[in-house]
């Protein structure tokens, strides 16, 4: 149980989404839009939420950007690929991203969200104009080995009830917090959480941002960024390789629910990146 428990700690860190203005495929994941600015923002959840978690933050910036907040492939109504991969999820994310106008849009990903969008922008280059990532982890930490892959998949098939109480069940701030987030997760069909975990064990986007061409701005909760914490600490822990790519922004008091918890600053780091970005347009 020991090695189990270890496996998992890896294992979830590493998981820690109408006008065409570009040509692809037909946007099949469930979003909901919202305000009526010439410029969009992106949002794309991470495990543990839905794309409604953004609305707290929607009040904020409703009267200033064109909001889409889309469902993760194999979330809510939204369809999982088949056969699945997670450049297939990621290309569905993308199949939103390029109905926006190119010149006038960022991307908003968080954990899971956040490595689908920046594996989206680095497989469709010229989508976007940024990219946010928060709480976003790029890879394992430590190697991840055949025996331990073997192992975590085995102990998800047989027990899945313990692997997801194990890997979800203290996803927020607090108790009351985590009683939430886990019962989002318990709606998520199990196949679609299988798939994910065995493609991300071995997942590793520090080429996807390398290749990136646009800059992207790295933010962490203070759930997952502790007081005493290093930038390189972090940076280690969410499998960054270079620390050096941006200057990585912190919401003390936020986790997992971070439009929730500060609606208001966020609103204002997404806003001065945007400004940013759409100014560097012109």
């Amino acid at each position: 149980m020991r090695f189990v428990r270890k496996g998992l700690a890896v294992l979830v860190l590493a998981a820690l989404v109408t006008t065409a203005f570009a040509q692809g495929p037909k946007p099949s994941l469930q979003t909901t839009e919202l305000g009526t600015g010439g410029a969009s923002i992106v949002f794309v959840h991470g495990f543990g939420g839905t794309r409604l978690d953004w609305l707290p933050l929607a009040k904020y910036l409703k009267d200033r950007y064109r909001l889409v907040m889309v469902e993760l492939p194999g979330f809510g109504t939204s369809p999982l690929p088949d056969p699945f991969s997670l450049e297939a999820a990621a290309d569905q994310v993308d199949s939103v991203i390029a109905t926006q106008n190119p010149g006038s849009t960022i991307v908003v990903g968080q954990g899971l969200g956040g490595f689908l969008a920046l594996r989206a922008l680095a497989r469709h280059p010229g989508h976007a104009r940024g990219l946010v990532l928060i709480d976003a982890a790029l890879k394992s930490p430590i190697p991840v080995e055949d025996q331990m892959v073997q192992q975590l998949v085995k102990f998800m098939d047989d027990n899945y009830e313990g692997f997801s109480r194990l890997a979800f069940g203290k996803l927020g701030r607090d108790s009351a917090e985590s009683a939430i987030l886990f019962a989002k997760m318990a709606a998520v069909e199990p196949a679609t959480v299988k798939a994910y975990m065995r493609n991300l064990l071995r997942a590793d986007a520090n080429k996807d941002l390398k290749s990136l061409d646009v800059p992207v701005e790295l933010l962490f909760t203070g759930r997952t960024w502790k007081d005493d914490q290093t930038w390189g600490e972090i940076a280690k822990r969410f499998g960054y390789e270079d620390t050096t790519i941006a200057v990585p922004h912190r919401l003390v008091s936020a986790g997992t629910l971070v439009a929730k918890d500060q609606p208001d600053s966020l609103a204002e780091l997404l806003s001065a990146y945007a400004a940013k970005r759409f100014a560097a347009a012109k």
